[in-house]
């Protein structure tokens, strides 16, 4: 795999470039992957759908069909569902934790797939701004200000298991170590959820030394910079094909509607392509949700 570009906040200038504008359909799945393989994300354009549940449901059907046509879909959490609706019920669902369907702000962070599709059928009221950045940026300003602590996040650090992940029961510290970053042929990789590897190291009763908060400490500090991070507003139609190895991404906090059928709603997918997206064997999730 060709490395992805090393790009900042610059590229909003030019996001015409990472853009595809057609209908969602399985044929430009060819196009929206060459377009991840030079920036590590795409946006396909569409038209809008819609809000009837008969229209939301065609286009997950579309979604769907396009993200098969990306690679494997794969279960996002043990409800095995393949598409997930997005959507702020926290006032109403109190047992639903999950960050991503909530308002609450989302710092930069990978998920486990190779790739995530995030479509947008309609926006907050205000605020959820999606934001990106290139984990080879990250690397480089890191290496300009600290070049050791770069080193300590190619070292493992502890990891934590989620219920569900691999078939197991009950979540706790994974029993292998994961290295924040990795490279495979060249090519830059990143898995990283730090609150996972806090309470995994303070469960196993092996805190982080001073230089591994440092490292990842940096690394927060780049992932935040306003001059390293692309920042969007997700438009009703468009659909957002990230590779989580090499870009990160967060979304600020929002404000929605009271009515239900007027709140922020996206699908989402995620995708599991190890065969055009090659990485290091500590970074190949794999099926996450599926059981060993």
């Amino acid at each position: 795999m060709t490395a992805p570009q090393a790009w900042d906040a610059g590229l909003s200038e030019r996001l015409g470039e990472a853009t595809i504008v057609a209908p969602l359909k399985a044929e430009i799945a060819g196009g929206a992957i060459e377009i991840v393989k030079r920036f590590g994300f795409a946006i396909v354009e569409s038209p809008a759908t819609e809000l009837t549940a008969a229209a939301i449901a065609r286009r997950s059907d579309e979604l769907l069909a396009f993200g098969a046509a990306l690679g494997a879909p794969v279960v996002q959490s043990p409800r095995r569902e393949l598409v997930e609706d997005v959507k702020d019920l926290s006032d109403i669902e109190d047992h639903d934790d999950r960050g991503y369907r909530s308002g609450g702000e989302l710092s930069p962070h990978s998920d486990p797939p190779t790739l995530i599709l995030l479509h947008c059928l309609q926006p907050a009221r205000s605020g959820g701004e999606s934001s990106l950045v290139s984990v080879a940026s990250i690397v480089e300003r890191m290496r300009q200000s600290n070049p050791a602590l770069v080193d300590e996040l190619f070292t493992p650090l502890p990891d934590w298991r989620v219920a569900g992940q691999g078939g197991i029961t009950a979540e706790g510290p994974a029993p292998k170590h994961r290295p924040v970053l990795t490279q495979h042929d060249g090519v830059l990789s990143c898995v990283l959820y730090r609150p996972f590897i806090e309470r995994a190291a303070e469960t196993i009763g092996a805190p982080l030394s001073g230089a591994q908060v440092a490292a990842l400490d940096l690394f927060e500090e780049c992932s935040r910079s306003d001059q390293l991070t692309l920042r969007f507003v997700l438009q009703p139609g468009q659909t957002l094909v990230l590779h989580n190895r090499s870009v990160l991404h967060a979304r600020t906090d929002f404000v929605d509607w009271p009515e239900l059928d007027r709140r922020r709603h996206l699908l989402r997918m995620w995708i599991d392509a190890p065969a055009t997206f090659p990485v290091h064997p500590d970074h190949g999730l794999g099926d996450f949700f599926a059981p060993t």
